[in-house]
């Protein structure tokens, strides 16, 4: 390609090929086409930017929504939590007045056993001077109370039963025939007996035609000769047994203890 002529102002000419134009061309040509690139590039994160933050305003509507809901269900729980608890230190009050009772009854069942075991060694100490019939009848509540691994249950049981039947017996008159020594060591006799309650008794041995005062002596019931009463004490026997009209019959009782 022939060169090209060019004149300058003051009548010079200047010589350019096109060769070297082309070259100028091509220099000028990276450039834009690395600023196409950015800005294709600038374009890209520019629209990646927009969609993270049209994502991260979608997804913090729902982080707030999440973050309300979460408040309100924290002061839920801590309204529950606050509940539970006043419920736990009404519970744990409860507890502790049932422990407190628990061992008031202990020490109430400790001190009831104790004073069982009191009364039994005191009815045991008393059984000499109980009637020989009555005595006879509570030998079972006896042998029982007597026992020292008895259980509370057990000795009040037998402990009541003892008193209940004590306290029938002082109440009524009974009227009985039994076999048994008048004296310590002495031989068995065939009594008639009418006892007055837990203190007094009158036995005819009709064989004998001997008459007999019971009564607790210094803590022991014993037999005292009455001379001379064979035929009241026959009286009184035949009135109980309503073999006679009703009449009244004389004896030597006494209503209090000792040898007087």
């Amino acid at each position: 390609m022939p060169p090209l002529l060019l004149r300058t102002a003051s009548g010079r000419l200047i010589t350019f090929g096109l060769g070297s134009l082309s070259f100028c061309f091509a220099a000028f040509a990276n450039p834009l086409t690395d600023l196409q690139k950015s800005a294709a590039k600038w374009s890209q994160i520019r629209s990646e930017t927009s969609r993270l933050e049209s994502d991260w305003v979608a997804e913090r509507s729902v982080l707030k929504a999440s973050i309300s809901g979460l408040n309100i269900e924290a002061d839920q729980l801590e309204l529950e939590q606050r509940a539970l608890a006043s419920e736990a230190q009404k519970h744990t009050e409860e507890i502790n007045a049932l422990t407190a009772r628990n061992q008031a009854n202990d020490a109430a069942i400790a001190q009831t056993v104790d004073r069982l075991a009191t009364l039994s060694g005191e009815l045991i100490a008393l059984r000499p001077a109980l009637p020989p019939r009555l005595s006879h009848a509570l030998d079972l509540p006896f042998r029982t109370i007597a026992q020292d691994d008895l259980k509370p249950a057990d000795r009040m049981r037998h402990t009541m039963a003892i008193l209940n039947r004590c306290q029938q017996f002082d109440q009524t008159f009974v009227m009985t025939e039994e076999v048994l020594p008048v004296e310590k060591g002495g031989e068995d006799r065939l009594l008639e007996i009418v006892y007055w309650g837990l203190s007094q008794a009158c036995a005819l041995d009709r064989s004998a035609n001997e008459t007999f005062i019971g009564r607790p002596v210094d803590g022991v019931w014993r037999w005292v000769p009455a001379p001379g009463l064979a035929e009241a004490a026959a009286k009184l026997i035949a009135v109980r047994q309503d073999e006679v009209p009703p009449d009244f019959v004389t004896l030597p009782f006494q209503v209090t203890g000792g040898e007087k």
